[in-house]
């Protein structure tokens, strides 16, 4: 039996590191967790306020911990009601975010790969002009269409219904962009074969492009939905019955009603805040894929 020279020489000491190293991750890190703790130190402050009461949250210095856990501030948020709509408003306020947001984003998402996927490999005269163009529509704030966009929808009667808040944004600019990118890089061989087998266009879309672009699209589907979640100058603008509005535009009518109960208005904060928390801390690892499917396109 013969060993050869690599396996019986010597591995070099690949633990050994200088003490310039060890003080640089020191940094690191401990740059790292202060940035943490500026980040998350006004949630956190917030949060415990919600079971203060307003002499705790007033006085001077401020109590970090409350001196009594009071749950029945969330109680009474929860409970809040309306003259002019029967039952609590608040779970109304919240199922109507909800479902208008994982609308839009289920909508958002199918359309823009749609469009991303004839950018990124169909060819079509004025494909380039048209991407351009989409790129540069992402220079123009949403704002300036409000207006028009209000005159508009109120002659097709679509005032107080959720159709201007679907409609318009079915296909948006930086989507059909970030999956254009991410489409481009996926190697067009899976789709060669596919065809061989028999598979039409759109199969290979449904069936091989989106289940591999699975991290850019979860991506995309938070930052949508935190964008509709927090979407509040539109719904403001086009649903003027209580019993229809958002979370973020019904939030008016609770500081109205609240306006000197500091810890009342905190749990509001906190009912608009978590969704969208919970969100992200269980998909953020598809944010960490996705980069790194971007970093290898990029190379």
């Amino acid at each position: 039996m013969t060993v050869s020279a690599d396996r019986v020489a010597p591995r070099k000491n690949t633990a050994a590191h200088p003490t310039s190293f060890y003080v640089g991750a020191a940094i690191r890190y401990g740059l790292l967790i202060l940035a943490a703790i500026i980040a998350f130190t006004p949630f956190i402050l917030s949060f415990l306020g919600t079971f203060k009461t307003n002499l705790e949250l007033t006085s001077f210095p401020p109590q970090i911990m409350p001196q009594q856990w009071l749950f029945d501030n969330w109680v009474r948020v929860w409970n809040f009601t309306l003259p002019t709509v029967d039952g609590q408003v608040l779970p109304r306020w919240l199922f109507n975010s909800v479902w208008l947001a994982v609308l839009n984003v289920a909508l958002r998402l199918f359309f823009c790969s749609l469009a991303a996927y004839a950018f990124a490999r169909l060819e079509f005269p004025g494909r380039n002009i048209i991407f351009a163009v989409v790129i540069a529509s992402m220079a123009f704030p949403g704002e300036v269409s409000l207006i028009p966009g209000f005159v508009f929808y109120t002659r097709l009667e679509w005032v107080n219904t959720y159709w201007p808040l679907i409609v318009p944004d079915l296909v948006i600019a930086i989507g059909v962009f970030m999956l254009t990118q991410f489409f481009k890089a996926i190697p067009k061989d899976l789709e060669e074969a596919a065809y061989i087998d028999g598979m039409g266009r759109f199969g290979v879309y449904w069936r091989i492009i989106l289940p591999l672009s699975r991290p850019i699209l979860i991506t995309l589907a938070i930052l949508q939905f935190q964008a509709v979640w927090n979407d509040f100058v539109r719904p403001l603008l086009f649903l003027q019955r209580p019993e229809i509005m958002t979370l973020t535009v019904g939030m008016n009518f609770f500081q109205n009603q609240f306006s000197n109960d500091f810890s009342a208005i905190l749990v509001g904060a906190m009912f608009n805040a978590i969704p969208v928390l919970l969100l992200f801390f269980f998909l953020n690892k598809y944010f960490l894929e996705s980069a790194s499917y971007s970093g290898l396109a990029g190379q």
